[in-house]
């Protein structure tokens, strides 16, 4: 059976607007607190180094963006996402929020160092797009590094893990935020993508050295490609 998810950027940006004050704490229950431990994995794939540009799309409220900043002296992090109410208040740091499209990123070409994503890829309309504007606007020998959820398809936890999170997420998770935006969420992973499709992408979009790291069961995937 197929199920009909709406990626429309103004109905995705609603969803998390509604839920952008508790999407946080929200986003650590959920996952039993693993969501840090996947973004650490995640920030030591990127090889960051002192003095480069980096550019987290999806940012939400900035957790990679700021967790970067403590590792690196970054030249630029630039932290952008389409929903402006995720942005975090002033903290005194130096990441610069941008309010912007992931399917027209508001960059010039060949611009930053790497390019990160935690979360997003489930969500955007495009991900042929997404990926193409990635590799636009990373400088040569740039690496991108994406963090997404997926189903485990025949892995010995997919019951479980359906279970969990087509079942148990959208009732719970829906009625902490008082909205029907995790029931959304929990669709999103049903229906997107496998791994898989990530390697076959980023080489026809011309990546090379595509790799591929899978956690939490084989539900969560870390993707890097170098341009």
């Amino acid at each position: 059976m197929i199920l009909l998810i709406n990626k429309n950027e103004e109905n995705v940006k609603e969803i998390f607007k509604r839920i952008s004050a508790k999407y946080d704490l929200i986003d650590t229950i959920m996952s039993f607190g693993m969501d840090t431990f996947w973004r650490k994995k995640l920030i030591e794939d990127l090889k960051l180094e002192d003095g480069q540009d980096i550019l987290d799309v999806g940012c939400g409220s900035g957790k990679i963006s700021y967790s970067i900043e403590k590792v690196i002296k970054a030249n630029h992090i630039f932290a952008m996402d389409i929903t402006r109410e995720m942005f975090p208040f002033n903290r005194g740091s130096k990441v610069e929020f941008i309010e912007g499209s992931a399917m027209s990123i508001p960059m010039k070409d060949s611009c930053v160092d790497r390019v990160v994503s935690g979360f997003l890829t489930r969500n955007v309309p495009s991900l042929e797009t997404y990926i193409r504007e990635v590799y636009r606007v990373l400088k040569p020998g740039g690496i991108f590094c994406n963090l997404d959820i997926f189903d485990p398809q025949k892995n010995f936890i997919a019951p479980l893990f359906r279970f969990y999170f087509y079942r148990i997420v959208p009732i719970l998770f829906d009625k902490m935020s008082g909205t029907k935006s995790y029931s959304y969420l929990a669709r999103s992973v049903q229906t997107f993508v496998y791994p898989s499709f990530f390697n076959e992408l980023f080489h026809k979009t011309g990546f090379s050295k595509v790799n591929f790291k899978k956690l939490a069961g084989g539900t969560v995937y870390i993707h890097c490609a170098i341009k």
